[in-house]
C-alpha cells in the first residue's frame, strides 16, 4: 500500500501587478512549476507561501538599500 504525504496548504494573496506585467506569478520549487494569478488570493503548499514571502522581504530590503544609496549620494 502506497503512503502519501499530504501538504499542508495555506490561503495566499498575490498582489495585482502592473498594467504591461504578466498577469500571473511563477514559482518554482524543486523542479515542481506554479502559476498563480495576481490580484487574487491561491491555495498553495507551504513551501510556495514560504517562497512568496521570502521574494518579497527580499524586494523590500532591494527596495531600502537603493534608497538609502541615493539618499547618500545625494
Amino acid at each position: 500500500m502506497a503512503t502519501t504525504k499530504t501538504e499542508t496548504r495555506v490561503e495566499i494573496a498575490i498582489p495585482r501587478g502592473a498594467e504591461r506585467e504578466d498577469p500571473n506569478l511563477f514559482v518554482g520549487i524543486n523542479g515542481t512549476s506554479y502559476l498563480l494569478p495576481k490580484g487574487k488570493s491561491s491555495s498553495v503548499p507551504d513551501a510556495v507561501a514560504w517562497e512568496i514571502r521570502r521574494s518579497e522581504r527580499a524586494r523590500d530590503r532591494l527596495d531600502e538599500t537603493m534608497d538609502q544609496l541615493q539618499r547618500a549620494g545625494a
